[in-house]
């Protein structure tokens, strides 16, 4: 899978602790390459042969670095490496280590420009002024070592940085892009192959409601059309007086079955056909709550089932609360319905995203003209669904339902 979408992409965290830290350089010496010239031999341990930054003293007065001093310390027969004489004690020559401080140096690579001497190139590059020396990176769990020019780079493709999924979760850089195979808010392609990209979450919904992709079967029963979105409306406009023959047909078997006794209303069955949904926007719901409002409409909405639509949220006053409803405006005949709202969740900048929440109304509903069907929709719903845009966004959701005789 590819990286996350832009739209989709990780957040880092509100606090960062890590990037608080001061940046620190690793262990700081000075190659030979970085001299200026030769050391003279007064300036040079007479062990190692490093520079005596570090200059002690033995008994004979020859000179070693701290390191080999404590070396010697720990040698049962302690003699001048050069001399051979016994070495009684050592002490911190300041001397040495003076001059071995002001031998001119320069800071490599050749890019950093830097020049003076070596003690001035050990503040250098302590400092943050060397952009060359290479420093640890701050993020917990990582042992990278880089150059202090590309630590802001390397600390923001660190597999250990902090980064917050648009879902909630909190993880670091590593893990997730395995997460983005799994989150349910992740936006990913339509499967049947429309345009659409939806959350991982909704692809169900979207491919079995939505989607102009999807192939479907005609919800005439008898008819046996097989297609997509835009060939079902072409075919049910053509087909529209086959359906209604076929309709009655099936209608006139079935009564006629339950009047002679052939059938029982158990060799029925339910058949649930095509689903259509719409979201619609009702504004000022806040304003109207705290004026004293009793009822918010829709604009109305036309093409679902050849009918004219509008939903209505309304409250009678006293014990009822208030209810939604849809009403049928218009249309040539009643229509047998499964009805669904949902109150969509409003994004909240630097909250979790709440569930949407969903209202049925019971049963198969026989819609009519000028008629409204309702269910009860709690007043602390209302509020919540519409804080922060003072709107509520309704998603309707309808499925035309019909009855079939069993085989």
């Amino acid at each position: 899978m590819g990286g996350p979408s832009a739209c989709h992409a990780p957040g880092r965290w509100a606090v960062d602790h890590d990037l608080e830290q001061e940046i620190l350089p690793t262990d700081i010496s000075i190659a030979k390459e970085e001299f200026e010239r030769e050391l003279d031999t007064n300036e040079q341990c007479c062990v190692c042969w490093n520079i005596l930054l570090t200059g002690m003293a033995m008994t004979c007065t020859h000179n070693v670095c701290e390191t080999c001093a404590d070396r010697l310390r720990h040698h049962n027969d302690m003699r001048c490496p050069l001399c051979r004489a016994d070495v009684l004690s050592f002490e911190v020559d300041h001397a040495s280590r003076q001059r071995a401080g002001q031998v001119p140096a320069k800071c490599l690579p050749e890019q950093c420009g830097f020049r003076g001497t070596v003690h001035d190139l050990l503040q250098h590059k302590n400092s943050s002024t060397c952009q060359f020396q290479t420093v640890y990176c701050r993020r917990g769990g990582c042992s990278e070592i880089v150059e202090r020019r590309s630590i802001h780079q390397h600390e923001e493709e660190c597999a250990y940085k902090k980064v917050e999924c648009t879902c909630g979760l909190k993880t670091i850089q590593m893990y997730i892009d395995r997460h983005l195979t799994e989150c349910e808010t992740y936006p990913v392609p339509c499967p049947v192959g429309c345009d659409a990209v939806i959350e991982r979450a909704k692809v169900a919904i979207h491919v079995t409601q939505t989607c102009q992709q999807t192939v479907r079967f005609c919800s005439v029963t008898g008819c046996g059309f097989v297609g997509r979105q835009a060939a079902m409306e072409a075919h049910n406009q053509e087909s529209a007086d086959i359906h209604t023959r076929l309709l009655v047909h099936d209608n006139n078997m079935l009564k006629v079955g339950l009047a002679t006794g052939e059938l029982k209303s158990s060799d029925a069955s339910i058949l649930y056909g095509e689903v259509k949904a719409i979201t619609l926007t009702i504004n000022s719901i806040q304003v109207g709550l705290a004026e004293g409002t009793t009822a918010f409409t829709s604009p109305t909405f036309e093409n679902m089932f050849n009918g004219k639509w509008q939903v209505s949220i309304q409250t009678p006053g006293g014990r009822d609360g208030w209810h939604i409803y849809l009403c049928l405006i218009s249309r040539p005949a009643p229509i047998h319905l499964k009805v669904m709202f949902l109150l969509l969740s409003p994004a909240m900048p630097g909250a979790d995203r709440r569930e949407d929440h969903a209202i049925c109304l019971s049963g198969p509903i026989c819609m009519r003209e000028n008629k409204k069907y309702g269910a009860p929709l709690p007043t602390e719903k209302i509020i919540q669904y519409s804080r922060g845009n003072d709107r509520l966004k309704i998603k309707v959701l309808l499925q035309i339902v019909s009855a079939v005789i069993k085989p």
